[in-house]
């Protein structure tokens, strides 16, 4: 977490138009959500130099078998990547169980 403010990152494979279409769709759902949050895209090969910054990892289902899932990290695999409102709530159990504290 960064100034108050769970980090999400988006990982797609090239870094560019899957996960930035993600990333604003979910950022707006967050926002109704009245969850408070930093978020962030990339590409599966530079998603290492972020992951220590991310709480969320929101990935796409056929890049989550080329990663290893770390002990305490919280990744969600996506197949549509336009469905916002369903990535959105894919993010909240994990805050509300995770970090109450982020959503206002």
């Amino acid at each position: 977490m960064e100034g108050g403010k769970i980090n999400v990152l988006f990982v797609c494979g090239m870094g560019m138009g899957t996960s930035t279409m993600a990333e604003l769709g979910v950022k707006n759902n967050l926002n109704k959500l009245n969850i408070a949050a930093n978020v962030q895209h990339t590409s599966l090969g530079q998603m290492e130099s972020l992951r220590s910054w991310a709480d969320i990892i929101v990935i796409l289902k056929n890049l989550f078998s080329e990663i290893t899932v770390k002990e305490g990290e919280f990744i969600i695999p996506v197949v549509n990547v336009m469905d916002g409102k369903g990535i959105a709530a894919e993010i909240e159990k994990i805050v509300d169980e995770h970090f109450p504290e982020v959503k206002g």
